[in-house]
């Protein structure tokens, strides 16, 4: 099945060919030329404005350089019919073999997606979904609401609906989405990909830091991270100029659900729902710690909140056992969490996308920020551009890179020179709660993620109106240079923070 955005370019490349061809005969050239340049200006605006998700400026742009460049070949057998007529159908074949077909097989990746519900779509303002009856009974789709909100007069996302297509019309994928495209009641479609937690492997301990800290947590050498980032002057500041917060801050762990009971969690943990107070997995909870473990309490470890007015934890819980998820999901996650008061949203999640939009993560985000949070997410594992990854690379969010303990990017880590919002924190060999009392060393940008977190978590309590832009200038002016800043970012620096709260 062709799609029309291929039609179109076909159509296209087929009047300039013919222009080329008849460049003897004036007037065949005068109507080819004029049906050529009406072709064009279609196919524009079809990248552009009529369906710009079928077809992105950097594939037009090499649309039209293959176009042009195809037909100056195509003019040297201008001499014979047969040569040329040959020769262009071997090229338009290529061209839809090469391009079309791959960027189809790349661009429907089934597998990746939610088989309850493979695409996202917002409904056009003013339509209903009854006016998609027919396209909806032809393929036999079901529909539901995609998210829930508290507070939908401030985005569109409640006009987005999840669309499940049968198994017996999955073949039809692509005419599915190009109907949609048509029908002039979608303002917008995205694939409901599903996410795979990045595996977080123990590792052997760290390095002991020889800092003394002035609590009396147990565990506190095995936080390098703390001595890397001189969480004693920190302490000895708060202590000192006997800061105190303006009100507790919420930071919820948008991850595989927290050990509401584990003993370094309990007097900083809030509940959300039931359901999510528990851990199969292990990642929450070990996220949880990093965050908002409590502090001074002669178990385990600790946290930048060195007493409990500071910060709270809840969790959301969007994996399940398995470690998997989905776009639709990890959104919804974020509106609860808004909508529960969360003023940070740690997000140690994430996967490169095939999509050529985030839009309904860029509406979450917007949501959240206007309810007064932040969010922070992990730059991800896969040592390449956080900026391809989402929602690492989404608009709004802050970006966090994992440093080993010679200050270097960890050697899994993404890098962060891309986004417009990136920061480093410690990732590897970091030691923090697991469910049922214990505690591991893990690593990952899921682990120097919730270090940033924290942080914000406490800056939030002191200034609560603190925006995100506020908070990335203040952890970006304040960090300190690891030995690749510009891969890193900075490396967050809590003294420097507190110094500047405080004047």
């Amino acid at each position: 099945m062709f799609s029309f955005s291929f039609l179109v370019y076909a159509v296209t490349f087929t009047l300039l060919a013919a222009w080329f061809f008849f460049k003897e005969d004036n007037n065949k050239r005068r109507i080819l030329g004029s049906a050529f340049f009406a072709s064009l200006i279609g196919y524009t605006s079809l990248a552009f404005f009529i369906s710009p998700t079928s077809v992105n400026t950097e594939q037009y742009l090499g649309n039209l350089v293959f176009l042009f460049g195809a037909n100056l070949i195509l003019n040297t057998f201008s001499n014979s019919r047969f040569a040329f007529w040959s020769i262009f159908a071997i090229i338009l074949g290529g061209y839809y073999y090469v391009v079309e077909m791959e960027d189809t097989h790349s661009s429907t990746r089934l597998d990746n997606l939610d088989p309850q519900g493979e695409l996202l779509i917002e409904l056009s303002n003013g339509h209903q979904l009854a006016e998609l009856s027919t396209i909806l009974e032809r393929y036999q789709l079901n529909t539901q609401r995609a998210f829930t909100v508290e507070s939908g007069e401030i985005t569109d996302l409640d006009d987005y609906y999840v669309v499940d297509i049968p198994e017996n019309k999955v073949n039809h994928y692509n005419q599915i989405i190009e109907d949609l495209q048509q029908s002039g009641l979608i303002d917008h479609i995205e694939h409901n990909e599903q996410i795979q937690l990045s595996p977080s492997p123990k590792e052997s301990p760290a390095s002991p830091t020889a800092k003394k800290f002035g609590l009396n947590d147990p565990d506190l050498n095995k936080l390098w991270g703390f001595g890397a980032m001189e969480v004693d002057l920190f302490y000895n500041f708060l202590k000192e100029k006997q800061i105190r917060p303006t009100r507790k801050a919420k930071i919820a762990i948008i991850d595989t659900g927290v050990d509401a009971k584990h003993e370094d969690l309990g007097d900083n943990f809030v509940s959300t729902k039931k359901a999510y107070d528990t851990d199969p997995h292990g990642h929450g909870t070990h996220c949880a710690g990093i965050a908002a473990a409590v502090s001074n309490n002669n178990r385990g470890i600790a946290s930048f909140a060195v007493d409990g007015s500071f910060v709270e934890v809840t969790s959301i819980k969007v994996f399940g056992a398995s470690g998997r998820t989905t776009q639709r999901t990890i959104i919804n996650g974020m509106l609860l969490a808004a909508d529960q008061g969360a003023d940070v949203l740690s997000m140690s999640l994430g996967g490169p996308s095939f999509d050529k939009s985030q839009l309904a993560y860029k509406r979450a985000v917007d949501y959240v920020n206007t309810k007064g949070g932040i969010v922070v997410a992990a730059a991800g594992n896969e040592s390449m551009d956080a900026k391809k990854r989402v929602p690492a690379g989404v608009p709004g969010v802050i970006t966090v890179s994992a440093i080993d303990e010679e200050l270097n990017l960890a050697s899994f880590s993404n890098y962060v020179q891309n986004v417009n919002m990136g920061i480093a924190a410690p990732g590897v060999n970091i030691y923090s709660t697991i469910p049922n009392n214990t505690y591991e060393y893990f690593n990952g940008t899921s682990m120097a993620t919730p270090y940033v977190a924290g942080l914000i978590g406490i800056m939030k309590s002191i200034k609560p109106n603190m925006t995100t832009k506020e908070a990335y200038k203040l952890l970006n002016s304040t960090g300190k240079d690891t030995k690749q800043t510009l891969q890193t970012g900075k490396l967050i620096y809590p003294f420097g923070i507190i110094q500047k709260l405080s004047n």
